[in-house]
């Protein structure tokens, strides 16, 4: 009994030791100050306290919200120490970025966070912890001239080109191809938040898209994100053909300004090739084509005919000799 006791004693004791030495925590707090536009970036930082030596990378489990695109920290993070409660604390500070899809209240739930850290920078053996961020929100407007539904870009610098190889028309022919390079630029947004470019479809045109290339970058903490949409235009057929004007709109928050970028539509003719001569073989397979079940129709006709002539022509031959009229002799000489 005793032994059992003491077994029983020597697995709280470090239990219990183990809860009053001083555990890891999370702050969370929103860098924006002032109105938050749809599209914005929005900071979200989240420190990271571990009561002695970080050991290795936190991982976070991200939440899903709607209408919310979450980045996750982009870079090393940002490391100080402070003490709390006669406690020395390591810090780690992880700047996440928010992009609203929508507007109204936004609403970031906590999410919980993997870290490792030593007591001891001596100490073999570390402390696996999992800490939770503090729910956030904020409201995102929605910029004046846009619509529900609408995809808003908000940056100061925005810019978006659009290249051509060849350019539409320059020597224009059946099988002839046109690529077409659309790519956007701007800081303080990352690339995933720019909108897929989607071609309207052009009769008499094959259109072939590629995978986008999104690249983000940062500089000195300053983000910069960019996206290249490429799409192949394929002429098929002879004729006429326009590629709509492409038009589109982003918002300034320094400006407060809707602003819109417009690229022209093209207008450009393929030759009709003349038609290919028409060749005994050529003239066949039409007439089959077109008359192929009259043509066999008509043969098994005459087939059927001709056999009803073998096999009934002599009974038939004699029946009409019977029909025509005979010639009798004089009665009176």
């Amino acid at each position: 009994m005793k032994t059992m006791l003491s077994c029983l004693i020597g697995l709280i004791l470090p239990l219990l030791a183990a809860a009053q030495e001083p555990q890891a925590m999370a702050r969370t707090s929103i860098k924006q100050q002032g109105e938050i536009w749809m599209g914005q970036k929005v900071t979200m930082v989240v420190e990271l306290l571990a009561p002695g030596f970080f050991a290795g990378n936190a991982s976070f489990d991200l939440p899903r919200v709607s209408g919310v695109l979450i980045v996750p920290p982009v870079g090393s993070p940002l490391v100080s120490s402070e003490e709390s409660g006669g406690v020395s604390y390591t810090v780690q500070r992880h700047e996440l970025m928010l992009f609203a899809q929508a507007e109204g209240e936004v609403t970031v739930p906590a999410c919980e966070i993997r870290i490792e850290f030593k007591r001891s920078p001596l100490d073999k053996e570390t402390v696996k912890q999992a800490v939770k961020t503090q729910q956030l929100s904020f409201k995102a407007m929605r910029p004046p001239g846009t619509s529900a539904g609408q995809t808003i870009i908000t940056s100061t610098d925005l810019k978006m080109e659009e290249t051509w190889k060849p350019e539409p028309g320059a020597n224009a022919k059946l099988g002839a191809a046109f690529v077409r390079t659309l790519k956007w630029t701007a800081s303080d947004v990352t690339g995933m938040a720019f909108p897929p470019f989607r071609p309207a479809p052009v009769q008499g045109l094959g259109i072939y898209r590629a995978e986008p290339v999104v690249e983000d970058s940062e500089e000195r903490g300053s983000l910069h994100g960019e996206r290249r949409d490429t799409v192949t235009y394929v002429c098929k057929a002879g004729g006429r053909f326009e590629i709509p004007p492409l038009t589109m709109t982003w918002w300034d928050p320094e400006k407060k300004e809707l602003k819109k970028i417009v690229f022209k539509a093209h207008a450009f003719e393929v030759p009709v090739p003349p038609p290919p001569p028409v060749t005994l073989r050529v003239w066949l397979k039409r007439v089959w084509r077109e008359h192929g079940t009259q043509l066999v129709a008509g043969a098994v006709g005459v087939l059927f005919l001709l056999l009803a002539l073998r096999v009934f022509g002599a009974r038939v031959t004699g029946f009409l000799k019977r029909l025509l009229p005979r010639h009798l002799p004089s009665l009176n000489p």
